[in-house]
């Protein structure tokens, strides 16, 4: 692909590149596509990363593609990828489609049974102990409410639904390796039965913004944006262990880290801290981690739980734990106020790391200093949320854009 790189000073021409306002930021065309210029890229030795050969790419040179029904804004679109990378699952708010990547055939499609007068919103998949998939979408009585119900209908290895769908109470929180859903409400929910009863309560804690399971399910951490409290729980019996220090600011994330020894809590308002807290000691100061220029909303461990990237204002950090060293840093090149990084999350053990600004979708590989990077062209509109898969089986990137499309990118 030969490239025409132009420096776009108006805001307004930038403005045909997707349905949303476009911040005014140093940014450059390449041929009918916008990216960020950035004035930090990951570097390593002082070598900033480089593009991967053809990169960037835009929406429509992806290898091919999956659409359950026609993009519109109005659409209630849901996709996964699943872990064995056998199927790509479609929702499309009443149905979910079920595609063999093998074969490209449809290998089932049915209904999820959302009670009447209420709105899908989601989908999310688990490999069911027993074989075959869980299957859940969330739902309320209008699309962009907070989750009210959750409704789970498990199909067997050959995809077909097996017994009538389960309906809880609250949306999905977290779900933990052992089989345990927990909603924003505070109930907890045994998915190794067909009960639509908790098994447990989060006694007294009445507004949940976030929560973390512990790799080991047995314990929870809960943060509240309202209550401005956090707390750990014991998610079998609902019992609460330890009330963290009072931060006298909105908490807005928590995550333990995956060897299950720390706990972060991220916190807001006018305090901009990350804290972290040793779960063998709960009463020693926490690690605290400052410098932010905006609430740090996008938290997420490494696998080796010695490094966690955190997003700000147009920037994202890698830091190491626990010594809180910065290593290496990505920054857009920000006149004025812009948006912060979201959806971060570390693959292939670690050695890439995959995160969304405005409605690019960015790939960094650590071990060979290369970056990808998936956009919308400037004819092109984009609504609702992403997700991301990387398929090591079958070198191919997959991005779940927001028009409702699934593209296959070979890399």
């Amino acid at each position: 692909m030969s490239l025409l790189v132009l420096i776009l000073a108006s805001a307004g021409l930038l403005q045909a590149a997707n349905s949303h306002s476009v911040p005014r930021v140093n940014t450059a065309a390449v041929i009918d596509f916008v990216i960020p210029k950035t004035k930090l890229n990951f570097a390593q030795n002082n070598v900033s990363a480089k593009w991967a050969p053809g990169y960037p790419k835009a929406w429509g040179s992806e290898s091919f593609n999956y659409q359950f029904n026609e993009p519109s804004p109005d659409d209630v679109f849901g996709s996964v990828v699943t872990e064995d990378e056998k199927y790509l699952a479609l929702f499309n708010g009443s149905h979910v489609k079920f595609i063999d990547l093998d074969t490209n055939a449809t290998a089932s499609t049915f209904s999820l049974r959302v009670p009447d007068g209420n709105v899908a919103q989601t989908l999310t998949l688990r490999p069911a102990s027993k074989g075959g998939y869980d299957v859940f979408t969330t739902g309320a009585r209008y699309r962009y409410d907070y989750a009210a119900f959750t409704v789970r209908q498990y199909i067997g290895p050959d995809l077909q639904p097996v017994g009538p769908p389960i309906t809880y109470e609250g949306g999905i929180g977290a779900i933990s390796k052992q089989g345990k859903l927990a909603s924003p409400y505070g109930y907890i929910y045994d998915l190794e039965t067909t009960s639509d009863a908790p098994v447990a309560t989060l006694d007294g804690q009445p507004d949940i913004t976030d929560l973390s399971f512990a790799p080991d399910g047995v314990h929870l951490a809960t943060v509240s944006w309202h209550e401005q409290t956090a707390d750990l729980w014991n998610a079998t019996s609902g019992e609460k262990i330890f009330t963290f220090p009072a931060t006298k600011a909105q908490n807005w994330a928590t995550r333990f880290s995956p060897d299950g020894k720390y706990i972060a809590i991220v916190v807001g308002s006018g305090n901009m801290t990350v804290q972290i807290y040793t779960l063998s000691n709960l009463t020693a100061a926490p690690l605290e981690i400052k410098g932010f220029n905006d609430w740090p909303r996008q938290l997420d461990w490494s696998p080796t739980s010695q490094q966690m990237i955190i997003g700000d204002n147009g920037r994202l950090r890698i830091f190491n734990i626990p010594s809180a060293e910065v290593v290496q840093t990505w920054q857009v090149d920000v006149r004025e106020y812009v948006y912060n990084p979201v959806d971060t999350k570390w693959f292939d053990n670690g050695s890439k790391l995959t995160w969304v600004w405005r409605d690019g979708r960015y790939l960094y590989d650590f071990d060979k200093n290369v970056e990808w990077l998936w956009t919308v062209r400037n004819t092109d509109h984009s609504w609702g949320s992403s997700r991301f898969s990387l398929l090591k089986k079958r070198d191919y990137a997959v991005t779940h854009d927001g028009d409702s499309t699934v593209r296959f990118w070979k890399i």
